[in-house]
């Protein structure tokens, strides 16, 4: 233990790769030495890069899945979005908005042992660390926390919360000592230490991380003695990769490489469908909208966003069978709301928008556009899947009922960067995992009124604000029969998308591509965990 505190504090500053000196080295002998994969070393191909190893300052997949790796939860939520223990090896709700935890003995890779005080202080950082993309959402229902003794936290919630073992699942540990720490101590190495299944050996931002086994996780040794977690945000590049023995296994296939994978013997596709709802979201907010001008190129004066037909014109305009068919080649489901009809808190009345131009040309000429107007659509390109592919069909679309549309995408740095400094898009391509298996999780994040202090409406882009919709949500927020709440979700689900709050595209299915010999158990949040990857008989 102490040689491990000897090589966190040789960490370099912040934005620079962190090399504990002598790993890698080591492992690129290994690796010249026994080849690909061998001597339990896995490498992996990530389709987009993390922007931070401080786990409580940016909630999105990428940032969530890295963290996985190095820091452990009270409650972990499984491939299922199931809650299961993590470092709360039990639970007890001792009424509606009383809960006791019962924490087991773990380490953190530094040597010193977790206790409920770090818990406390974590979940305190991620409700309180500045942030455009908040942990607080899952935790603003927690009123007061209190540790009668190291293996013992007591949690009491403002109100009665029924979510709030997937919520504190969110929630990842570090040590209460480091909870000062500025995020880039986590980016440098110097504070990510954690008491997860791997010890952080070497990050270069934006490029790899090197991960080594914690031989002394509380879960028991993975399969890996080493992982490295490659970021190949290139379709063609990441399956090249693969390929030529340089990965062993890959996340976010594209549609169009799944045959080719298929027809190579020495690799197999792994498909799972997953828990993302894809969608459109309309600057809502602005009196004048950013990127929209008449066809003269001149600002209009008023946000046709905030009139429903518009709204509703443009979701007439999309063609979401050919949006699953060409742009998905089949690897997706059209959508109508956060899930599938037919799952908790989904409004069953509610029917995938009919694809109808003419309808949506009648719209706008009601909404006083006959003429229509011109919009930048903006989304990222190396994010969700097809992500850019989706952004310039659809422009097109809108541009065939008259809505001249030009088609801008950027990597996913640059656009969780411009969602980081709150910057409402006029039409901005986005997506959410809706990893509590029911609408209230989506629901509070993307269509609620915004509310910092309460964690509502943090990734709520378009600025949409409903109060019927507010109403209701923050009823079944403390409704805990299960019944009762999934009445109420639905109402507001039906309220929200037959106002188009959001332009609902579709759930993704995803596919990830691995050597044979290499199994991985997929997940409804989509994320790949090296813990997940397994190595077959």
């Amino acid at each position: 233990m102490t040689q491990r505190r000897d090589l966190v504090g040789l960490a370099l500053g912040a934005g620079a790769a962190w090399i504990a000196p002598g790993w890698l080295a080591g492992a690129r002998a290994q690796e010249a030495g026994q080849g690909a994969g061998h001597g339990g070393a896995l490498r992996i191909g990530m389709a987009a890069p993390n922007t931070t190893l401080d786990p409580h300052l940016l909630s999105n997949a990428p940032n969530n899945a890295v963290a996985t790796h190095l820091f452990d939860s009270l409650v972990v939520n499984d491939h299922a979005s199931r809650s299961q223990p993590g470092l709360a090896e039990s639970w007890t709700r001792q009424d509606d908005t009383h809960w006791t935890f019962r924490l087991r003995e773990a380490r953190f890779s530094d040597g010193a042992a977790f206790t409920a005080e770090d818990a406390i202080a974590s979940i305190r950082r991620a409700t309180d660390i500045p942030s455009a993309a908040s942990f607080r959402t899952y935790t603003r229902s927690i009123s007061a926390m209190s540790a009668p003794d190291p293996r013992t936290l007591l949690v009491e919630t403002r109100a009665p919360d029924p979510l709030l073992l997937n919520s504190i699942g969110r929630v990842r540990i570090i040590r209460a000592a480091l909870a000062g720490a500025p995020s880039a101590d986590f980016n440098s190495g110097r504070a990510a230490i954690g008491t997860g299944p791997y010890i952080l050996r070497e990050y270069v931002p934006g490029n790899r991380i090197v991960l080594e086994r914690n031989a002394a996780w509380w879960g028991g040794p993975t399969p890996w003695e080493r992982v490295e977690l490659r970021v190949v945000t290139d379709d063609a590049a990441r399956l090249a990769a693969l390929l030529a023995g340089d990965l062993d296994i890959i996340e976010a296939v594209a549609s169009g490489n799944t045959e080719r994978v298929k027809a190579d013997p020495r690799l197999h596709p792994i498909s799972g469908i997953s828990s993302r709802f894809v969608y459109f979201a309309l600057d809502q907010v602005n009196e004048v909208s950013p990127s929209v001008t008449g066809m003269d190129s001149r600002p209009l004066e008023r946000n046709p966003f905030k009139d429903l037909r518009v709204r509703q014109a443009l979701s007439l305009a999309i063609n979401r069978q050919a949006i699953v068919e060409r742009t998905m080649e089949g690897q997706a489901v059209a959508a109508s709301q956060f899930l599938p009809k037919g799952g908790p808190g989904t409004d069953s009345t509610l029917e995938v928008p009919a694809y109808d131009p003419n309808r949506a040309r009648a719209l706008l000429a009601e909404a006083g556009y006959p003429r229509g107007f011109r919009l930048t659509v903006v989304g990222p390109n190396d994010r969700y899947i097809n992500d850019s592919k989706i952004v310039q069909a659809v422009a097109q679309m809108f541009t065939r009922i008259g809505v001249e549309c030009r088609a801008e995408t950027m990597p996913w740095s640059t656009y969780a960067g411009r969602n980081s400094q709150r910057t409402v898009d006029s039409c901005h391509l986005g997506a959410w995992g809706v990893n509590t298996g029911e609408t209230s999780n989506p629901m509070s994040a993307l269509v609620a009124t915004e509310d910092k202090a309460a964690g509502l409406g943090i990734s709520n882009g378009g600025r949409y604000s409903n109060p019927e919709v507010d109403r209701r949500l923050k009823e079944a927020l403390r409704t805990m029969d299960d019944a009762g709440r999934n009445a109420l979700l639905a109402e507001a689900s039906g309220i929200a998308f037959r106002d188009v709050a959001l332009i609902p595209l579709h759930h993704e299915v995803s596919v990830w591509a691995a050597k044979k010999g290499i199994g991985y158990v997929t997940r409804a949040d989509q994320y790949t965990l090296a813990t997940g990857v397994t190595k077959e008989s």
